[in-house]
């Protein structure tokens, strides 16, 4: 618990468990400060579920279910290639410009599965299983309910 607090202290954020998301949310602080206490959250993900169902009060293990691919994903340079191929068999309307392409693969890492699935962005499975949505403009969000990555 010290090792938690510690952290919430110098990222001047606190971590939370969201029981209806199933998720640990960080409040507070600018941007890297959330990042930078969710990346350690992540790499302590067991004892952090754990302190935080604790503190919260939170009796139940919440389930988690994320999917990861059995095989080997490709690399980022094929897997755009891979995209366009897709779009291009759209019409024009789901076809990025080089500059948008460019804003969408720069916020992906080696390891993330692109999920082709509308006009003005693409899912990604991340490699720990996280489904997210790009956008044409860089932004990372929640994927779409819609999203064949969500409903697979």
């Amino acid at each position: 618990m010290e090792e938690l607090e510690l952290m919430e202290r110098e990222q001047g954020v606190t971590l939370a468990i969201k029981p209806e998301k199933r998720t640990i949310a960080a409040t507070g602080g600018d941007a890297a400060a959330v990042d930078r206490a969710l990346e350690w959250a992540a790499d302590h993900r067991a004892e952090v579920v754990a302190l935080l169902r604790q503190r919260q009060g939170i009796a139940e293990q919440m389930k988690v279910e994320r999917e990861i691919s059995l095989k080997e994903v490709p690399a980022l340079i094929i897997q755009r290639a891979n995209y366009r191929t897709w779009f291009m068999q759209k019409t024009g309307y789901f076809q990025p410009n080089d500059a948008e392409l460019d804003k969408m693969f720069s916020v992906l890492e080696e390891g993330d599965q692109v999920i082709p699935d509308f006009a003005h962005s693409f899912s990604v499975r991340k490699r720990n299983g996280l489904v997210v949505s790009v956008d044409r403009k860089g932004r990372v969000t929640e994927p779409s309910p819609y999203s064949p990555a969500v409903k697979q």
